[in-house]
């Protein structure tokens, strides 16, 4: 039989669950749900702990617990995949905002991230990715992503807040088929956390990415900023025998 405490917590994940206790929502005090299980305080914070430790509740000091908004999962650290095509695979409605579409020389390190010499031209993209009813539609992620524009000339010239980076490179032969990426966790400049609606004392995930063509050109280097509060990635590993 189980421990009485980790029976408590699934009763507390399936009131949840069925929106007995909505994200935001204050639960009762550990008095309060002793009295009313009939069982006794420690127990009861044993169990409210392990929904801490699982992040479903989040403690204020002085005002309580209140069920925590759960984590946005991201799965690209896993696959070479496109955000939208993420998105789509979860039944999310993406929204894209451009702030930024430009060509511009090459600086450090985004010049030897590419492969490219000083002075050689790129196309910078900005975006702000938005999911429909996420956090209040707040923002999940700034990213920005250079392309050489040797190999993709026209690139400033699309739209991306509608259609898909990959699918652009995929219709003109230089679609990533292999990515190296480095996680990290920073402050983010300001005026990111700014654009994502967060303090710049709040940690982001910082991931730099670079993409490889089949033939190993790199054609893509990307700086993506994820707020830490609303953010986990799933890594999937192989193990080599």
């Amino acid at each position: 039989m189980q421990p009485q405490y980790i029976q408590i917590a699934e009763q507390i994940r399936s009131q949840i669950a069925t929106g007995k206790y909505p994200v935001g929502s204050r639960i009762p005090t550990e008095n309060e749900l002793a009295q009313s299980l009939g069982v006794s305080r420690p127990t009861v914070r044993h169990a409210l702990d392990l929904l801490t430790s699982e992040e479903r509740l989040i403690r204020v000091k002085g005002s309580g617990t209140f069920v925590a908004q759960p984590k946005l999962i991201h799965e690209s650290t896993s696959f070479v995949t496109g955000y939208r095509e993420e998105c789509r695979k979860k039944n999310r409605v993406l929204r894209t905002r451009v702030i930024c579409l430009q060509t511009e020389k090459a600086g450090e390190p985004i010049s030897t991230s590419l492969n490219l010499t000083s002075g050689e031209m790129v196309t910078r993209l900005t975006r702000i990715r938005y999911l429909e009813n996420l956090y209040n539609n707040a923002p999940v992620v700034y990213t920005t992503v250079y392309v050489p524009l040797k190999y993709f000339p026209e690139m400033a010239t699309l739209d991306f807040s509608d259609s898909s980076f990959y699918n652009a490179l995929d219709s003109r032969d230089l679609s990533v088929a292999h990515a190296s990426r480095r996680l990290e966790i920073v402050m983010p400049p300001a005026e990111v956390a700014s654009e994502l609606g967060i303090s710049p004392f709040e940690p982001a995930i910082y991931i730099t990415f670079l993409g490889f063509t089949k033939d190993r050109l790199v054609v893509e280097y990307t700086q993506s900023y994820y707020p830490a509060s609303r953010s986990s990635f799933q890594i999937e590993i192989n193990r080599q025998e």
